[in-house]
């Protein structure tokens, strides 16, 4: 499973300026195994990004903000490719070798910023699949508070993220008809639920043109989601880095 969200990471690739800006760069990201006796997810990616007063673009996420940037409240309409997939022949377990494939899609919705220098940003997203793949919902709510210094911001946060059952179902969850012809599997089908997560992203300037970035969060499955057949471990650590030339 490509568990990495790429469309999250190369948000976190992609640094903030001052004023309107292309950046281009490259990046490299780990994510741990996550379904049974699948590898490890290693990606090197090229990084492409804009960030203008209120449109952005950032690898497989675009967005458009309703204020401008930077702005104290602010509604944003997002678009996000959501590469979470399951090829069961990637792995050497062999009853996860005989699931059904689970597709990636892409997710839209909107989310609403408040921003303070003093206490940091709260933002709440909801989401939702416009492809039609499993047609699931999302909603995340995260807490952020930047650090900065005169070449670097730190910025830790936390957060939960929950997922609807029919997006649970999709990931996690065993239909009857495998359930069937896979002997040894059982039926699963999750309700609604989530998780848990801290992050930590940094920032440091080189030169005025030349920014690296790097970043690390840990993610906790909740509920009946630890109880997915399909999955190795309910708790992961993704890492992340980048470096990027903005002009």
């Amino acid at each position: 499973m490509k568990w990495l969200k790429l469309s999250i990471w190369l948000a976190l690739f992609t640094p903030s300026v001052a004023m309107a800006s292309w950046s281009l760069g490259v990046g490299a990201s780990y994510s741990p195994v996550v379904y049974k006796d699948t590898p490890s997810n290693k990606v090197v990616i090229p990084i492409i990004g804009y960030e203008g007063e209120h449109l952005y673009l950032r690898g497989f996420t675009a967005g458009y903000r309703v204020w401008k940037r930077r702005s104290p409240h602010n509604l944003v309409f997002r678009l996000a490719y959501d590469p979470r997939t399951l090829q069961p022949s990637d792995s050497d377990d062999p009853i996860i070798r005989q699931v059904d494939k689970r597709k990636s899609t892409a997710l839209g919705g909107v989310s609403y910023q408040y921003s303070n220098r003093s206490i940091g940003q709260i933002e709440v997203t909801f989401a939702g699949d416009v492809l039609g793949v499993h047609d699931g919902l999302y909603a995340e709510t995260v807490y952020r508070i930047p650090f900065r210094g005169p070449r670097w911001l730190l910025s830790p946060s936390v957060g939960y993220s929950w997922n609807s059952s029919k997006l649970n179902n999709h990931l996690y969850g065993v239909s009857q008809q495998e359930a069937d012809r896979i002997a040894g599997l059982e039926a699963f089908s999750p309700d609604g639920d989530g998780q848990f997560f801290l992050g930590l992203r940094g920032v440091f300037k080189f030169t005025e043109r030349i920014v690296g970035t790097a970043g690390v969060r840990y993610t906790n499955l909740e509920g009946d989601l630890e109880k997915s057949p399909l999955l190795d471990s309910t708790d992961s650590f993704n890492v992340n880095a980048g470096l990027v030339y903005t002009f």
